[in-house]
């Protein structure tokens, strides 16, 4: 009679659970069987949310795995292991990270009106609620013309607190005729105080700025002033015409003289030190429609810094990118030079003498250039 070796315990194949049989055909076993441990496989996501895991001995039957909470979450509980169980499933676990927002952050110029958010720990979802203090208005709502005085921030699923706050209100500026005689506070903003300086009054006029953004008193020249200013130079191809004298307050148009090309060209105020060659793309210079003789004998602006740079040509959002409006003082050309601002999402460039950087998406507002942005504050290379 031939044997079989003895391998294994039983004579019939039959798999229950774990233990295979096997049966003996002409002197050997009908199959190979090995054993092979249990592997839960490295734990993920769905066993521990927002959890970091270890696994130093390994992921199969009997081993442990632990965790600890990336940041901000907190721990929750008392265990942080993992058991692989006999049927390749970790257990359940004992522990969770929470994730929290820090203490509720102090908001210049506004005042916390839920009581409850001075405590420590507060969940995803968790919402406060301040008021902004007098003077002062939801940042943002004062653009779109609706002063709002209250607001809440919520805390969000990245651990952190809605951003906002409070900004001030302010008071118009007062008229170009009194540049240079009066000095300000805090600038034009809630509660400042202006002071308008005559040199013929013993007493100086002081001007507050209120709540509502009005001035307290009007700015009314100085009394028994005299003088007038002496005729505005032409400089940077600008001369001016004074049709109604040169007396305080009388106003004075600046007219751009180009000599070179028949092109149109605007008056406008650059920052000190910047000609017309060195002006930037993105800078957005003030065109001047008049110049005005201030109480102190000067012309406002001045006409040393007034130069004439080329006007916009009308063709901005017609589909074709103009080189001579793709630039911020043209608005970007109505976002013709950029694919993600044009409905065709391809740009077409006007006129054979576009160079590579005039014809380029400028605009900052343009998706393709805030990527850049986020590109590079996230430690990408230029």
């Amino acid at each position: 009679m031939i044997g079989c070796p003895s391998k294994t315990k039983g004579l019939y194949v039959r798999w229950v659970g774990l233990k295979a049989e096997l049966e003996c055909f002409h002197g050997s076993w009908d199959r190979v069987v090995s054993c092979q441990p249990i592997d839960c496989g490295f734990p993920d996501q769905s066993h521990v949310y927002h959890a970091i895991f270890s696994c130093p001995w390994g992921t199969t039957f009997g081993k442990q795995c632990s965790f600890t909470c990336g940041s901000p979450a907190i721990l929750q509980g008392d265990s942080d292991r993992l058991v692989c169980l006999e049927d390749g499933l970790w257990s359940l676990p004992e522990a969770y990270c929470k994730i929290e927002c820090p203490e509720v952050p102090s908001i210049s110029d506004a005042k916390l009106l839920t009581a409850d958010c001075l405590a420590s720990g507060h969940d995803v979802g968790s919402v406060c609620r301040y008021k902004c203090n007098p003077g002062f208005y939801v940042l943002g709502s004062l653009k779109k013309k609706i002063r709002r005085k209250h607001f809440k921030i919520e805390c969000l699923e990245g651990g952190q607190w809605e951003e906002t706050g409070c900004e001030p209100i302010s008071c118009p500026a007062p008229p170009d005729l009194f540049q240079g005689m009066y000095t300000c506070t805090n600038g034009l903003y809630y509660d400042t105080v202006c002071t308008l300086q005559c040199s013929d009054t013993t007493k100086n006029i002081e001007i507050r700025c209120t709540k509502d953004g009005e001035w307290t008193a009007e700015f009314v020249m100085c009394p028994n002033l005299q003088g007038s200013c002496s005729a505005p130079p032409d400089l940077n191809s600008v001369e001016y015409s004074c049709d109604h004298g040169m007396a305080v307050g009388a106003e004075c148009y600046p007219i751009c003289i180009m000599a070179v090309d028949l092109d149109l060209h605007d008056p406008v105020v650059l920052p000190n030190g910047t000609t017309v060659k060195s002006l930037k793309h993105w800078m957005v210079p003030k065109k001047v429609q008049s110049i005005v003789c201030t109480g102190m004998m000067k012309w406002y602006p001045d006409p040393q810094h007034i130069h004439c740079i080329q006007s916009c040509e009308p063709f901005g959002g017609d589909g074709w990118c103009d080189t001579i409006n793709n630039r911020a003082y043209c608005q970007y050309d109505g976002g013709d030079c950029c694919p993600s601002t044009l409905s065709t999402r391809k740009v077409i460039q006007f006129g054979a003498d576009c160079t590579q950087d005039e014809c380029t998406c400028r605009d900052p507002d343009a998706e393709e250039n805030k990527s850049k942005a986020k590109h590079l504050e996230g430690g990408g290379t230029q």
